[in-house]
């Protein structure tokens, strides 16, 4: 086997020195410089990132928290309002009630007084027709002459009322 052989120990020990020297040159001086000045950049970018998104955090936070003070205030704004409106409807209510309710009661007076009208002019008209009904059937009956003044104050006291 050529592998084993000891007379090439020497130039194969050489090259083998030789291109370990040149790879830990270039990886030392080119490879890991980049690769370690790719990782500083990553970590600078990431730190910035993460510095600028918790800066954008706080100000969320700070607008969700206007936000949510603007919302209480305009809800408290919205509630005084419906309660007031609620008791300016009220009151309007009320006093609508109240003035129909007058309104209501006058109109029921003077009905009350139409009805206590034709009531009188119908009892009167009730006397009067009984007044003519009974000397008709007086006349009728005893072909006498009917004493109308008798008549007449016989037929109000059952009634009540006055003839003109």
């Amino acid at each position: 086997m050529p592998q084993l052989e000891i007379t090439t120990f020497p130039s194969q020990i050489f090259w083998l020195v030789v291109s370990f020297l040149m790879l830990y040159l270039i990886m030392s001086r080119i490879i890991i410089p980049r690769i370690s000045f790719v990782i500083k950049k990553r970590e600078t970018e990431i730190k910035n990132n993460v510095h600028i998104a918790e800066q954008i955090y706080g100000d969320t936070k700070i607008i969700n928290d206007e936000f949510e003070k603007i919302k209480k205030e305009t809800q408290e704004e919205a509630r005084t309002i419906i309660n007031n409106l609620k008791e300016i409807t009220n009151k309007k209510i009320i006093e609508n009630t109240e003035l129909l309710k007058k309104n209501l009661e006058k109109i029921l007076e003077i009905s009350e007084k139409k009805i206590s009208q034709k009531k009188d002019k119908a009892l009167k008209s009730i006397t009067s027709i009984s007044l003519l009904l009974s000397k008709e059937i007086i006349k009728k009956i005893s072909n006498k002459k009917i004493n109308t003044k008798s008549l007449n104050t016989i037929i109000k006291r059952n009634s009540k009322v006055k003839i003109n």
